[in-house]
């Protein structure tokens, strides 16, 4: 029941992408469904790109003997979805009418302190490297995300994949990969430098 934002760019383009989508299904009879996904992750989830997900992020960051880099004080939640949980709720969409014309939230209904998902990370991999925290932050971003899935639920959804057990999964994966670098601190610099990225400003 959260109001739909627009605090970013980005946050702006999935909304008006959502209204067009169900508008457009209604006005030419085609059931149309708009899933939210949460943070979506999972074996074969890039770790060449930067910009990907924090769990991807942090692994490579480790597996690199570099720290996990927390934006503000790395107590915001995050709600994560397991790739084979967001297929299972595709598939449910595709195969139900329950869903039809309608937006619905995709995760585990759980929010995750960012922080508690570094050192989930760091014991699953067994390198003790604590966290940065060195006070920048990007702003529009919500202090706590955890997605309301009462009505996919309703639907016949169930998250089946714990993030304990998903980490070690995508740990499994990313072990098997050859060429584990870490791209995110030349992409922090670029933040930085377009204004996306800002340090937290302390008077006196």
């Amino acid at each position: 029941n959260a109001p739909i934002g627009g605090e970013t760019v980005y946050g702006l383009t999935k909304v008006d992408q959502e209204k067009l989508v169900l508008l457009w299904g209604k006005q030419i009879s085609i059931p149309t469904v708009a899933l939210r996904y949460s943070c979506t992750y999972g074996p074969r989830q890039s770790i060449f790109n930067p910009y990907t997900g924090v769990i991807a992020i942090f692994c490579t960051r480790l597996l690199n003997d570099m720290p996990p880099v927390l934006y503000e004080d790395g107590e915001q939640t995050r709600d994560f979805s397991f790739v084979e949980d967001i297929a299972h709720a595709n598939l449910l969409a595709a195969q139900t009418d329950a869903l039809d014309g309608l937006p619905v939230n995709v995760g585990s209904g759980h929010g995750v302190p960012i922080r508690e998902v570094a050192q989930q990370i760091s014991d699953a991999l067994d390198i003790r490297i604590e966290p940065e925290a060195n006070g920048e932050f990007r702003p529009g971003e919500m202090r706590h995300l955890t997605s309301d899935i009462a009505r996919i639920r309703a639907a016949g959804y169930t998250p089946q994949v714990d993030l304990a057990t998903g980490i070690g999964r995508y740990l499994d994966w990313i072990r098997s990969q050859t060429d584990v670098r870490d791209y995110f601190s030349e992409a922090a610099d670029i933040l930085r430098s377009k204004g996306i990225v800002h340090r937290v400003k302390v008077e006196g």
